[in-house]
């Protein structure tokens, strides 16, 4: 029976992880992305490590021959900074879970099955358990074939993840704070798509005057000036480390537009991307 005090969404994802859980003979291969120097256009690349899990259909990563026929039962775990470029063709059912150090990441998605993407964000005290977890199949990475070692591993994160999410919502935090928390988080891990204010609002549900209203009473900045100051600090990040054209980092900041990416930068930072960058060569 659910349980009525979680909300609808983070009881789905705990109904969602029970069943994977519990029936741990449906689980198969663990495979792993690779982390690239420079991440190909077009590529997924997360700041925390990654899990997908193929619920149904195939999935695929396009980076890496093997892995473009990810079947239903097997895993793709991403590592810090690794790299992605996912193939949802045929139609495929899939969990993704995100492991930031305060708060995990749910997602459900099933493209060409006409079924809602689902997402949430919990926040959770980390007590260490998860990040040895984590360390660990981050080694184990390079050591793919281990199976016997790698499997009961992400099962007991699985498991991990279904505690979280069958845990009611911490004492202390609004039902407005937590979603307020969980678009934030969801911005920071999403900030090279196309966002709007239309289209974000969608995705949690709710209306766009809603989402302003709620950045208006629970943050410092709105909506857009938020996702503005996310991709400006991401673009520092980058021009720091990696020796890329503007072009480039404007668009993995999600600015199609490099000369608007400029201005921007040169607005919030006074300088332009690449006065910015000589500082750092």
């Amino acid at each position: 029976m659910p349980d009525a005090w979680l909300p609808a969404d983070q009881q789905f994802f705990a109904d969602l992880l029970s069943g994977l859980v519990l029936n741990p003979q449906q689980l198969g291969r663990v495979w792993f992305a690779h982390t690239l120097a420079e991440p190909p256009a077009g590529s997924l690349c997360l700041e925390q490590p990654r899990l997908d899990v193929v619920l149904r259909g195939v999935y695929g990563n396009r980076l890496i021959a093997a892995q473009k026929a990810i079947r239903q039962g097997e895993m793709l775990f991403l590592p810090a900074q690794a790299a992605t470029m996912p193939i949802f063709e045929p139609p495929v059912m899939l969990l993704s879970v995100v492991f930031a150090p305060s708060w995990l990441g749910l997602a459900f998605q099933a493209p060409g099955h006409g079924l809602p993407a689902k997402k949430v964000d919990i926040p959770h005290p980390e007590r260490g358990e998860c990040t040895a977890m984590l360390m660990a199949l981050t080694h184990l990475s390079a050591s793919a074939q281990d199976q016997d070692i790698i499997q009961p591993l992400v099962l007991s994160l699985l498991r991990w993840c279904r505690k979280v999410a069958s845990s009611p919502p911490q004492p202390g935090i609004s039902r407005k704070d937590f979603l307020y928390r969980s678009i934030c988080h969801w911005v920071q891990e999403n900030y090279a798509q196309p966002l709007s204010r239309e289209s974000v609002a969608a995705l949690f549900t709710l209306s766009p005057n809603h989402l302003s209203r709620l950045f208006s009473q629970q943050g410092t900045l709105s909506f857009v000036d938020y996702v503005r100051w996310v991709r400006m600090g991401k673009a520092r990040t980058i021009l720091q480390k990696y020796h890329l054209p503007v072009a480039e980092v404007a668009r993995r900041c999600g600015y199609p537009d490099s000369d608007y990416f400029s201005r921007l930068f040169r607005r919030q930072f006074g300088l332009t991307p690449g006065e910015y960058r000589a500082r750092f060569l």
